[in-house]
């Protein structure tokens, strides 16, 4: 077999396991946001670099696959749209606003659905750094914790800090 040929084989074959998942997944490709509970987070960040890389590769492998059915489930809001902008040119910011939102929020709400069902199936997933964090009931060990320090309380630290600061600067306490 010539080397054109077996990278013809090859593209076949991964779009076939591609699609497998996509099945796997979604077996119909309807919205299924309100009748399933999202217990699933993304990895937090761990002080190992290695773990870091390898969880954040495989979270992008997965976000992929996540956002191509959360674009097959939303196909409905996602026409209405299309109809709509197509029918209003030159109007499109302001007569289709509504639709847009729909369709936006749909998306989302049907990539946490398909990122929750990828994160929790174990027969994909069977490396020890996503099993400690993961598995088929939700998350588990210190990914089932929340993060100990997050972005909004070091803000909250920052602006306390700095309102102390101003508070010695304007008014003096010791007079």
């Amino acid at each position: 077999m010539q080397q054109a040929d077996e990278n013809a084989v090859l593209k076949k074959l991964v779009e076939e396991r591609k699609e497998f998942y996509l099945r796997k997944y979604c077996s119909s490709f309807e919205p299924e946001y309100d009748h399933y509970t999202i217990k699933t987070r993304p990895p937090h960040y761990v002080y190992n670099f290695r773990l870091n890389y390898y969880r954040r590769s495989r979270e992008e492998e997965l976000r992929d696959e996540a956002m191509r059915a959360a674009r097959l489930k939303c196909h409905q809001t996602a026409n209405d749209f299309s109809k709509c902008s197509v029918a209003n040119p030159f109007n499109e910011p302001t007569m289709c606003k509504e639709l847009y939102q729909k369709m936006k929020l749909c998306f989302r709400q049907e990539f946490e659905v398909e990122m929750d069902k990828r994160r929790r199936d174990m027969e994909r997933n069977t490396e020890w750094w996503w099993k400690n964090i993961y598995d088929e009931d939700g998350e588990v060990g210190e990914q089932a914790k929340d993060p100990p320090y997050t972005y909004v309380e070091k803000v909250g630290d920052a602006v306390e800090w700095l309102m102390n600061k101003m508070d010695g600067v304007f008014y003096r306490h010791d007079k």
